[in-house]
């Protein structure tokens, strides 16, 4: 009896807390940090300039700077291909690890190079758990350099992030490696996560910078239209308030999944949620919009959409829903593999349904590599 008494308390104590614990997220600060978790990062005990320490080959990694239009300093990193570095060895030994000169040579003067631009998802910083694994992992492939940077106020990052300030860091990243001369046909864009609705919030404003679904006026915005080599999504999410009626905080505590049986409680609070992140309706216009950019029978501007079936953040419906969304198609039970649609005056978008690999662990799979990969050699 004892054991059920206390039971019957523990779930009163918690159900009692769940109102309190809805009603302090709608404060604009608490939820902002909720969302983005940029202040949980092994920063204090991780030291990001020493990229050796989390794998790397020595000088593989230059840590670099790049600046917003509205004057936040992020901070990055460009991971050298691993054959460049054995190709190099002596000449970067002779470097000092932040001169960005070298690495960028190198990069310029590869006629092949490809780069990977990656956007993370929320909480730690640029090297924190498995993504200094995707960054190796995509290191190997032949000619690929990756670029990556902390949002505004992750890890060593200035400013506070908010959905229009992320989006301007994206654009700020991918301004600065067509800065460097790299065309958009060599670029893939790759988001996990968080970052996916980075990845596609970028992917359309470049190839339709006046769009209403962006946030208005675009910093930044020049009046050229670029679509890259591929856009590709691992663990997606169709928008905020459609994804927390289904998160769960660690797999466990769930966001608004109690409030799913009342339209009306739903509605409500949803009002109160600052960033939206409508990724699916931003997919179905970047997929309309980069058709008309994309230069005929180049196979650029496609886009792959990944999710593992045992992802316990974010549930593979998500992704499911934001094929159908960018598609046209009915929302339905895809199998193991992949599926892909492209309709007239549409992008090819692609979906493929990973049976393992959660949800961090899955952007360093075999499955993603191969995803740059076909972006890269047009199959």
């Amino acid at each position: 009896m004892g054991v059920l008494k206390s039971g019957f308390l523990f779930l009163v104590f918690t159900v009692s807390l769940y109102p309190v614990f809805v009603l302090l997220l709608t404060n604009p600060w608490l939820q902002r940090h909720a969302l983005y978790a940029h202040k949980l990062h092994s920063g204090f005990y991780h030291d990001v300039n020493k990229p050796e320490s989390f794998g790397f080959a020595a000088h593989q990694v230059t840590p670099f700077n790049v600046s917003t239009p509205d004057n936040e300093v992020l901070y990055g990193w460009h991971v050298l291909p691993l054959a460049t570095v054995a190709a190099n060895r002596d000449a970067l030994a002779a470097t000092d690890p932040f001169d960005q000169a070298l690495s960028l040579q190198l990069l310029k003067s590869d006629p092949e190079a490809r780069v990977v631009v990656n956007f993370h998802g929320n909480a730690g910083h640029v090297a924190q758990g498995w993504r200094t694994d995707t960054y190796r992992a995509l290191s190997n492939q032949p000619h690929t350099h990756i670029f990556t940077v902390d949002y505004r106020g992750f890890g060593r990052s200035a400013g506070s992030p908010t959905e229009a300030g992320l989006i301007t860091d994206g654009r700020a990243l991918v301004q600065y490696v067509l800065s460097l001369g790299i065309p958009p046909s060599r670029i893939v864009i790759l988001g996990q996560s968080l970052g996916t609705a980075v990845a596609s919030a970028v992917g359309l404003s470049f190839s339709d910078p006046t769009s209403e679904l962006l946030p208005q006026p675009l910093l930044g915005a020049k009046t050229e239209t670029a679509v890259f080599r591929s856009i590709i999504l691992v663990a997606s999410f169709s928008s905020l308030p459609d994804l927390l009626l289904s998160y769960r905080i660690g797999g466990l505590i769930p966001v608004l999944a109690p409030l799913r049986g009342s339209p009306f409680l739903v509605g409500l609070i949803s009002k109160y949620i600052l960033d939206t992140w409508p990724t699916g309706l931003r997919l179905n216009a970047y997929a309309s919009a980069a058709a008309s950019v994309a230069t005929k029978n180049d196979g650029a501007g496609n886009v792959h959409i990944l999710h593992a079936r045992d992802d316990q953040d974010i549930a593979f419906a998500q992704s499911e829903k934001l094929f159908a969304m960018a598609t046209g198609r009915e929302v339905e039970v895809l199998p193991l593999g992949t599926r892909e649609e492209a309709k007239d005056g549409k992008v090819k978008v692609r979906v493929e349904m990973l049976q393992y690999g959660r949800h961090n662990r899955v952007v360093t799979y075999a499955p993603v590599g191969l995803a740059v990969m076909r972006a890269f050699e047009g199959l």
